[in-house]
């Protein structure tokens, strides 16, 4: 890294810049003036999500919630709502909880420094460095997937070294919120992870790993682990008025929040196959012997993926009481589309509708 840290200075800033001025994206939080809360929502969105889904999440988010203000103020429930389908849910109950304390404790006006934005909830160092440069033009670095990528292939690092001093090391004093979106944006568009277009990159004459001949070898891939696979049992829990029951998720941890068919626990060494003990566990109701198996979903999260078999029962007597969830309500099929659901429940709905409306 002392190696990579002493070419720092011909990095040619310049160059990128120009690039930048003629190739960036038009995007919605890149308008000008910068507002503070534009430029943190979208970093907060672009988190393990690519740009062309978040461009239509972003501004209707910003029809519902147009200030930061208005955000603090909203139910956590409706949050989660207008969040539903973008994934990595935690990243919205922070955001909202972020935003109750700038409200409550801050005058409601965004930290502009590095150090005031990481004792924000769910805030981290990039994130922080990204508001600080982009809204604020503090000099800040930031180092996501795309500028790890184009430091890496600069100065042919394996991609084990820590990238944070480097970084820093090449954030300018004056015009550091442009220095580091047009990195970024080179990353995401020239210097890709694969077949990247060496050809128009601005910083090619100074590229290591393209000196070398052989630019996608940095950054080094790590072997993954094998993904961990487990499964669940769901069971779409109705009584004699159509009504079905769900179970919200508790505030923390995966999926917090959100709401669900009633499911066995997927931390579980082995889910039950026995869909009334797993009702009466979760639930404390009672159910008819006949279950009517409508199949199965699968999704896959960051770290493992689930199986969700699917059964349909029905309900004969007992008190709902919720055993691991935050809440269980009764709901018309018809107004689910309030709650906050989970992809994979979205697509249970559609597997309950189709069985018991076939024709609809």
């Amino acid at each position: 890294m002392s190696g990579a840290a002493q070419r720092t200075p011909f990095i040619q800033r310049a160059a990128l810049l120009r690039w930048f001025a003629r190739r960036k994206r038009a995007l919605p939080w890149r308008r000008e003036p910068r507002d503070p809360y534009h430029v943190w929502l979208s970093e907060v969105m672009l988190q393990q999500t690519q740009v062309a889904t978040v461009v239509p999440y972003f501004e209707r988010w910003l029809l519902r919630y147009p200030t930061l203000q208005a955000l603090a103020q909203a139910p956590l429930d409706d949050v989660l709502k207008a969040w539903e389908g973008l994934g990595y849910y935690s990243r919205a109950r922070n955001f909202h909880k972020a935003a109750r304390v700038v409200q409550s404790e801050l005058g409601g006006a965004i930290p502009d420094t590095v150090e005031a934005l990481l004792r924000l909830p769910g805030v981290g160092r990039y994130t922080a460095g990204a508001i600080a440069s982009l809204a604020f033009n503090r000099r800040a670095a930031v180092l996501d997937g795309n500028v790890k990528r184009v430091l890496s292939r600069l100065f042919a690092l394996g991609g084990s070294e820590d990238l944070w001093p480097l970084a820093e090391s090449l954030a300018p004093a004056r015009g550091a919120g442009a220095w580091n979106e047009a990195l970024m944006e080179l990353g995401a568009t020239v210097c890709t992870p694969r077949a990247p277009n060496c050809a128009e990159c601005p910083l090619r004459p100074q590229c290591r790993a393209l000196a070398l001949g052989e630019p996608e070898r940095y950054p080094e891939r790590v072997r993954k682990p094998a993904t961990p696979h487990h499964h669940v049992l769901t069971a779409v829990v109705s009584r004699a008025d159509g009504c079905v029951l769900m179970g919200q998720r508790p505030p923390e941890g995966l999926l917090g929040g959100l709401w669900e068919f009633v499911s066995s626990d997927f931390r579980a060494a082995a889910p039950p196959d026995d869909a009334a003990s797993m009702v009466r566990a979760r639930t404390g109701l009672s159910i008819a012997p006949q279950v009517s198996d409508l199949g199965s979903v699968r999704h896959a999260f960051t770290h493992f993926k689930i199986t969700r078999q699917i059964v349909a029962v029905r309900a004969v007597r007992g008190n709902a009481n919720p055993v691991g969830y935050a809440a269980l309500r009764w709901m018309a099929i018809g107004d689910l589309g309030a709650l906050a659901l989970t992809r994979s429940d979205q697509k249970i709905l559609a597997l309950f509708k189709n069985a018991v409306q076939p024709d609809r």
